[in-house]
């Protein structure tokens, strides 16, 4: 409230709820539902009881278009949406705040432009004390050379509110919401000055609260504020946190109530301690709100979804079957899936936090329905199949799996169905292990053990039928695996007969394992191998996780047997460490003519190859051939030595390659020999390799020829000739064919293919992995790096020999913003020419990020990208765009920002969300996005951190990958070395070069602008 006029009313709540919230909302209100309800000028919060149980409500009012809401009730919790709560407190508050009944009431006056003045703010030495009592003084003299800010603006109207008559100067003195009114209006205010001196400070909102620890007891959270960092502040329901020379508000609007009693013990310097049940409940709120330190076990808390198990009740007839499908969670009562709440999640358990299984949830619901179930009108929660073919399918396919893996219970007329019919099954014997391959025979056994002629099974496949009556008026139905997967795929494969046994080769042996594994729904693992034990070469000097061990492991085992292999892992689970330790055990395998390995990447990752084989295999020469010194360095390539070059590179030095016998060829980004008839994927093609090895985190982008194309690298010839599988693959799938053809597919290419998700490895992962991905300068954009440098030590020196230490802190800064622009892109710096270079010169960043992208968008990832330079925002858009690749862009002169949060968070909304700082850092729920990327370094990391949390936040289920772009040997990388030593840089370099850096020491920023 300002001066007694609210900024929202009823029409804002009409406005942002249905039609059927708002009338819900209307009649709790009049019911007397609502038990609390407190307004404020961004918001307002309290409860609704709802039955037996209250429903907690806290709202902040962004714009008359963008109300953020939180309540504890499903509705929300599931889509954020504006629920009938909290249009019911909203009503409350709004009759509240004007003294009676009438929830409407009048808009703020609005000030004309020509009534606006810009002012500059003097506030006494001793307003931190004063702001402890809740009081508040400032001086204010016009400025009529300065233009009007937006703070000018907010003031103006403020003090119109207030019917404050504007004179020069003009002093308030304020206390309880109106000194809180007054802080917010001065958010970002340019000209704002504490005591004689005029010392500069600033009033910031969105921030979080510093801590120094968190504490876990068996029932208790324990939060500790860092005394260090400043003070907390409470002024009528708004925290402020006040340091010497800046103050910030807390979030983004009033205090939640749930959070509102831990807060106001920390304002007073002591730690509040929360009820475990109620921090976990609440702690998507509390991430907003405080700053967790680094290397709590907040940080590193794994959101993970709980294990639900599902109960199917099965009951009908043979045309037509009924289910009742529930989940349960451990001991809570079962439910239905994606409906009812349920009790006692989310939980902690160790280092992590369970939460609802949605995504199984959903994924449960849809085996039904590809089974040919669809959801009853008549009952929720209750699935009807019709048709006796479909019954059929499901009684001989679908439920085999489904007892495996969900309880299963059975009516008594559905028993009697099943005795009715007899499910034919494939049973694979294996002989003992041969040498060159494997020797097996295959027969046929109805579920109730009886065993068949492999004649009357075959008979019976050829009448076109897979079923037919038997004696005693029994129903035979043979499993679709046999006529559509096995039959075709054996007709593919290495495979002769021997005296009424089949005998494989040693490739066809690997996929007759897995198809023994399919139909027989067996989780035996005795015939798998486990490769997590593997002893690496003691060149390899790498610790790898888990799932690398094997991973590694894999591809070692795959050299040594088949020569060739695709590592398939799902971006950021470190394909690149796998494979170095690869290299470095086929190195070992022949210690007397190690030859050579080539290693084929992108431009933008040659520098990281090397970097890589200097952590993890130290002892191993590396030698980039790339750009116009390369011919020189061929001639030094020796044995025992790994070459690394570019793909373009190849096609022009292809002469000189195919003069070698490599030991091993290993190519990065595979997935850009998708199209076989390009020159790249040509001159792979002709390399002579001992061992071949693909790396990609999307072996199919736009088709299975780009596994056709891949496998001609790896496994030449393995699934035949271009046309054969043209012919025996493409085309039908491109025309819809059915799921058994790209399971025949997935068969054929399972020995040679390791395809891994973070949802696979979860468990292996940390909550957030972040990746520092650096990337080195083109020419054109190192030689304006080394001008911009030059000059802006040129004019630093100038200045510091004046002895003007603003000034030479002021010209420092703007040296360093100029080095930061050239670091990102070339476009930044304003000049034609620059601009108009090809994105590859221009930016080794930009260029990095497409591929990133790129990548990601082909592997189903969802993408966050911030950046601090909303001109930058503007050049990744354009190039996405031009990809056509769908996106959102999120910065300063937004005003829809829940509808584009609420588009991005859809199940099929655009892959990327492209996020300016100051517009994105806080506030929002993304947790459709698994990946983050931060295009340039934000010199104050818990800034950097608030971001991340956009998409690592309580609902988010997966591992985050966060991607940081650095540039070597410029700026950047001395900042993030500074990091490493400062807690946090208080203040950051904004894109128009006016922040004042003020935790950086003059001594800091001379030595970034050091060579």
């Amino acid at each position: 409230m300002i001066g007694g006029v609210l900024e929202w009313n009823e029409e804002t709540l009409r406005k942002a709820a249905s039609w059927k919230a708002f009338k819900e909302g209307r009649s709790l209100l009049e019911s007397g539902a609502v038990t609390e309800a407190k307004s404020g000028r961004s918001g307002f919060q309290g409860a609704v009881r709802g039955g037996k149980r209250p429903f907690r409500v806290a709202v902040t009012v962004k714009s008359a278009t963008d109300l953020d809401a939180r309540c504890s009730c499903p509705e929300n919790q599931s889509s954020g949406v504006i629920c009938g709560h909290a249009v019911a407190v909203g009503l409350a508050a709004l009759a509240t705040a004007v003294g009676g009944p009438a929830p409407r009431v009048a808009n703020p006056p609005q000030t004309s432009p020509q009534s606006v003045t810009a002012w500059r703010i003097l506030l006494p030495p001793n307003w931190a004390d004063a702001l402890h009592l809740g009081k508040l003084a400032a001086t204010l003299t016009a400025c009529p050379d300065q233009p009007v800010s937006t703070a000018d603006e907010r003031l103006g109207a403020l003090l119109s509110s207030w019917q404050v008559t504007p004179k020069d100067p003009l002093t308030l003195h304020l206390d309880g919401r109106r000194a809180a009114a007054f802080l917010d209006a001065l958010a970002d205010h340019p000209r704002l000055a504490v005591g004689r001196e005029s010392l500069p400070v600033s009033i910031r909102s969105g921030l979080r609260l510093p801590l120094s620890g968190v504490n876990l007891a068996v029932d208790a959270v324990r939060l500790i504020p860092d005394a260090a960092e400043g003070s907390l502040v409470q002024v009528t329901g708004s925290f402020w946190f006040v340091r010497n020379e800046s103050l910030g508000r807390l979030g983004d609007g009033p205090a939640p109530a749930d959070l509102l009693a831990g807060l106001a013990r920390l304002t007073t310097g002591q730690p509040a301690e929360i009820p475990l049940d109620r921090f976990l409940a609440g702690i998507d709120l509390w991430q907003e709100w405080v700053a967790f330190p680094d290397g709590s076990w907040i940080d590193s808390l794994h959101f993970v979804p709980a294990d639900p198990v599902f109960e199917v009740t099965l009951d009908g007839a043979i045309q037509r079957l009924e289910a009742r499908l529930l989940v349960r969670y451990d001991a809570s009562p079962p439910v239905l899936p994606c409906l009812d709440t349920v009790a006692g999640l989310p939980r902690l358990t160790a280092d992590r936090c369970e939460v609802r299984n949605l995504q199984g949830e959903q994924q449960a619901i849809a085996q039904l329905t590809s089974a040919g179930f669809v959801a009853s009108e008549s009952s929720t929660g209750n699935w009807i199949l019709t048709g006796e073919s479909a019954v059929l399918d499901f009684l001989s396919t679908t439920l085999p799996r489904l007892r495996s893996r969900w309880s299963v219970l059975e009516t008594e007329r559905f028993t009697t169905l099943q005795k009715q019919i007899s499910i034919v099954s494939t049973i694979i014997d294996f002989g003992p292990p041969e040498q060159t391959g494997l020797r097996f025979r295959m027969t046929f056994q109805t579920s109730d053990g009886i065993a068949l002629p492999a004649a009357e099974v075959r008979r019976l496949i050829r009448s076109g039928n897979r079923s037919g009556r038997i004696s005693g008026n029994r129903l035979l139905v043979i499993d679709r695996d046999l006529p559509e997967l096995i039959d075709p795929l054996f007709s593919e494969l290495e495979l002769h007969q021997e005296n009424g046994d089949f005998v494989a080769s040693a490739r066809s042996a690997e996929i007759v394992r897995e198809i023994w594994k399919k139909i027989s729904k067996s989780q035996n693992k005795s015939i798998e191998h486990c490769y997590s034990e593997f002893v690496f070469a003691d060149s390899f000097k790498g610790e790898l996780r888990g799932y690398q061990k094997h991973g590694a492991g894999w591809l070692v085992d795959r050299m040594r047997r088949f020569g060739g292999a695709l590592l398939a892992d799902d971006m950021g689970l470190g394909k690149t460490i796998q494979t170095i330790a690869c290299i470095e055990s086929l190195f070992a395998d022949s210690m007397n003519d190690s030859g050579v390995v080539l290693i084929l990447a992108t431009t933008s990752l040659l520098g990281n190859w090397k970097a890589e084989f200097g952590k993890f295999a130290p002892g191993r020469e590396v030698k980039i051939l790339h750009g116009s010194g390369r011919d020189k360095l061929r001639d030094r390539v020796g044995v025992g030595q790994v070459v690394v070059t570019s793909y373009g590179t190849l096609t022009r030095d292809l002469a000189w390659h195919l003069q070698r016998d490599y030991r091993a060829v290993v190519l990065d980004e595979a997935s850009l020999m998708r199209n076989p008839d390009t020159d790249h994927a040509k001159a792979v093609a002709k390399l002579r390799a001992s061992h071949r090895i693909a790396l990609t985190g999307t072996p199919i982008e736009n088709g299975i020829r780009d596994l056709w194309s891949v496998f001609r690298f790896i496994q030449p010839g393995w699934l035949g000739s271009r046309e054969d599988f043209r012919n025996r693959y493409e085309v039908l799938l491109a025309e819809g064919g059915a799921p058994a053809l790209m399971e025949r597919l997935r068969l054929k290419v399972s020995p040679f293919l390791l395809r891994r998700t973070k949802e696979q490895v979860a468990p292996e992962l940390p909550s957030k992995l972040v990746i520092d991905e650096y990337c080195d300068l083109g020419s054109d954009q190192q030689a304006v790096y080394r001008d911009l440098m030059a000059e802006g030590r040129r004019q630093v020196e100038v200045v510091v020999d004046s002895g003007n230490k603003a000034a030479a802190r002021m010209r420092m800064l703007t040296a360093l913003l100029r080095l930061r622009q050239a670091c990102c892109d070339l476009a930044l710096l304003g000049n034609d020419r620059l601009n108009q270079l090809l994105v590859s010169r221009r930016s080794a960043k930009l260029q990095r990020l497409l591929e990133l992208l790129e990548e990601a968008i082909s592997g189903n990832h969802r993408v966050l990208v911030f950046s601090q330079f909303q001109k930058q925002l503007l050049e990744i858009e354009k190039c996405v765009n031009e990809r056509g690749w769908a996106s959102l862009r999120l910065d300063g002169q937004t005003r829809n920002r829940q509808a584009l949060v609420d588009r991005f968070q859809e199940a099929g909304g655009p892959p990327v969300f492209l996020i300016s700082l100051k517009a994105g850092g806080y506030g929002l729920n993304l947790t459709a996005a698994d990946i983050v990327v931060h295009f340039d370094p934000w010199w104050n990391p818990a800034a950097e951190a608030q971001a991340t949390d956009r998409a690592h936040r309580i609902g988010q289920t997966r591992p985050v990958t966060v991607y940081r772009l650095l540039t070597r040997g410029t700026v950047e990388e001395k900042v993030v070395r500074l990091q490493a030593k400062k807690r946090e840089l208080a203040g950051a370099i904004d894109e128009a070069g006016e922040g004042d850096a003020a935790g950086w020491s003059m001594e800091e920023l001379e030595a970034v602008l050091r060579e």
